[in-house]
């Protein structure tokens, strides 16, 4: 129920919402109902709209709270673009029709609609960012202040981690991106629409269906990046005009031809559709045909649903309308709620907090709506010249707030962050070990000791010239983790003649084109004499799934639970290995154990610090039994590789988190720096014992 309400005060807010939207309808004529990021203007009100608005921003709030149930709820957002486009698209082809178009009044209707509450949300956020947050993250939220005032988030969060990854849940403002697209779109699109109008609606519609299958191509076939898909305009740009499509195809002729049974048929089909998208369990990928359920579903509604169908009634019915009325202002303020709850210690999903929060989201959203967004839109309360001073006033004001954080980095010498002395070292020794670059953090000696994730022929040649210098070569291979190892082995000066081929994702059965796999696969069979070693390492947490058959349940991972290991990776893996083996000698490096731990939590790192620094127990239970299982798959004849225990290199559950004065870990699962240093010296001894014994 909206806002955590029920009975009858549930009928009276939503009757309450309803009401005031009615009213605002009459008082302008053309209308905007409020909504998610997606926002846009329309002339005739749909409430069934408004009820697919509340489908997608529930998904998105259920998904960020971390409830298994939705696990596709970020695909809410593709709902959200569909619906903007279609808005967008009806209300300015109609005006452009009639010859009543300016590019004046519909930035200002964009202007009314998206930045009073933006600023608000933003406004709130501010006073929390220095209890909950480090320095550090105190710059890195106000650049992304900065970008959102800007409507850049997508290109800044591009920059930054992927949207997926353990560090996005801690970005209040992470869900600005989709405003991001939303206003990029705006900018240009009433200028396409123009000219596309001018050759009539027909061939217009054409034009865009063009266009559109040629983004989704780019979205499935083009950059390997997922960041580039997920954030960026161009593999967004098809499901925003395919509610374009919508808009410029005869849908209300054809909603008053069919009978009402075939238009719920249509209408629940759509909602089946959303629904498998937004309950599929498979691996996460990204705006490609993985959202293609989701934005046909969402067409078939906005096509045919309708006021007199069953399936009408239901998505225009009180509590549907009441969420969708607020649900750009719930959009806006469920990211930082659920952020500064983990950041306060909430950090595992509980369906009782989760509930909680988003009854709290859809609270503030109602007030927002109620005394912001409403107003904002009533040119007679503001007028056009009283509505921009006050945007820019709250623009800047953020703005300049954010650019003196960035300046005294994140108020760093402020007192207020540090409450001892312990404190404050424990902070310098975060700040010293954590985060960093982990790409400009890659080691090379700018001669035969370099490390590549795309095997080129430059690499190739590369690797014949140092050959006939130096000898045959020891190759690293893998993923992130591998990137770990050879600079491990790179810090501690273990050969002349050392190669990183290692990647993000590198993994011998997830072979992107990104990887170097294949190309090195062909190297070897012509060129065997140039490798004398080859150790591939790579993640443990992928190798674990679980009770849904999710690989690396981050969740599962820091607290424990129900897992299991998937032996299909580690069967081909181990094929992979005994193919490699015939060409030169191999090692599998067993994974290493991660920390599974939030290093930006100051108040956790303490109490951390005051145990002693010890691993995470439930993270060390899983790899100590992942550790066995692969010891036990890897013992099983025919085996022409060698298998190497991480746990005989060096003990991390004895050694823990703190070594000296150097934490070992940069985040959740990679090694810092310094514990590059410290796992290298000792995995240094046990790799020359093997390869000049083979034992």
């Amino acid at each position: 129920m909206a806002v955590g309400a029920s009975g009858n005060d549930a009928t009276a807010k939503c009757d309450y919402f309803t009401r005031g939207h009615r009213q605002w309808e009459r008082s302008i004529t053309i209308i905007k109902s409020a909504s998610s990021p997606d926002q846009a203007y329309q002339v005739h009100y749909r409430p069934e709209i408004d009820g697919l608005r509340a489908i997608a921003v529930l998904s998105v709030i259920f998904f960020h709270a971390g409830l298994d149930a939705i696990p596709g709820g970020y695909l809410g957002v593709d709902i959200f673009f569909v619906i903007s486009g279609y808005l967008i698209t009806s209300i300015i082809s109609t005006e452009i029709e009639d010859g009543r178009f300016t590019f004046a009044a519909f930035y200002e209707r964009r202007l009314r609609r998206i930045l009073p509450a933006l600023i608000v949300v933003l406004l709130a956020c501010i006073p929390f960012v220095p209890i909950f947050m480090l320095p550090s993250e105190v710059v890195e939220f106000s650049k992304s202040v900065i970008a959102a005032c800007a409507f850049v988030s997508n290109v800044f969060f591009w920059m930054q981690s992927g949207y997926f990854d353990r560090a996005a849940e801690l970005k209040p403002l992470l869900h600005t991106w989709s405003l991001g697209v939303e206003e990029q779109f705006y900018l240009f699109f009433p200028i396409l629409l123009m000219a596309a109008l001018r050759i009539g609606r027909r061939r217009a519609g054409m034009l865009f269906a063009a266009i559109a299958v040629a983004s989704i191509a780019y979205a499935q076939w083009g950059p390997q990046a997922k960041e580039t898909t997920f954030y960026l305009i161009p593999s967004r740009f098809w499901e925003l005009l395919d509610g374009a499509l919508l808009a410029l195809w005869p849908t209300t002729k054809l909603r008053a031809k069919l009978p009402d049974v075939a238009l719920d048929i249509l209408v629940f089909i759509g909602i089946g559709l959303i629904g498998y998208g937004l309950l599929d369990h498979s691996d996460i990928r990204y705006p490609d045909l993985r959202a293609l359920p989701v934005v046909l579903g969402a067409c078939l509604v906005i096509a045919f649903a309708t006021a007199r169908t069953m399936a009408g009634k239901l998505l225009g019915s009180r509590v549907p309308v009441a969420i969708g009325l607020i649900s750009y202002s719930a959009y806006l303020w469920h990211q930082p709620i659920f952020v500064f709850a983990r950041l306060s210690g909430f950090d595992r999903p509980n369906v009782g907090l989760a509930l909680l929060l988003t009854a709290t989201s859809l609270g503030l959203a109602a007030l927002t709506y109620r005394f912001v967004e409403l107003p904002a839109r009533d040119r007679k309360r503001f007028g056009r010249p009283a509505l921009i001073g006050l945007s820019a006033v709250g623009m800047c004001g953020l703005a300049g707030a954010s650019a003196f954080a960035i300046a005294t980095n994140g108020f760093e010498k402020q007192s207020f962050y540090f409450s001892s002395n312990d404190t404050r070292r424990l902070y310098e020794l975060l700040e010293r070990s954590t985060g960093g670059d982990f790409m400009r953090d890659m080691g090379t000696n700018g001669d035969c000791v370099f490390w590549t994730n795309r095997f080129e022929p430059a690499a190739r040649d590369r690797l014949i010239e140092c050959s006939k210098r130096f000898g045959p070569a020891t190759v690293v291979l893998g993923d992130s983790h591998a990137m770990n190892i050879y600079n491990a082995l790179f810090r501690n000066n273990y050969s002349q003649f050392l190669v990183g081929l290692v990647g993000p994702g590198c993994r011998p059965w997830a072979r992107i084109p990104d990887c170097p796999y294949t190309g090195f696969d062909e190297f070897m069979n012509a060129h065997r004499e140039v490798v004398e070693t080859v150790i591939l390492h790579f993640s443990g947490s992928h190798l674990v799934v679980d009770e849904h058959n999710r690989q690396e349940p981050a969740d599962v991972l820091k607290f424990g639970g129900r897992y299991h290991f998937n032996d299909r990776p580690i069967a081909m893996t181990i094929d992979y290995l005994q193919a490699l083996s015939h060409l030169t000698k191999t090692i599998w490096l067993g994974p290493f154990l991660e920390s599974r731990m939030d290093f930006r939590d100051l108040e956790r790192m303490k109490r951390v610090a005051r145990g002693g620094f010890h691993l995470n127990p439930p993270t060390v239970e899983i790899f100590a039994a992942l550790d066995k299982h692969l010891r036990d798959k890897t013992s099983q004849p025919p085996r022409n590789f060698q298998f190497i225990s991480f746990s005989k290199v060096i003990n991390q559950e004895a050694r823990g988190l703190l070594d000296g004065d150097c934490l070992m870990y940069r985040d959740s699962d990679h090694l810092s720096v310094c514990g590059e240093r410290v796992v290298g010296n000792d995995l240094k001894r046990v790799l020359l014992r093997y390869t000049s014994t083979g034992q």
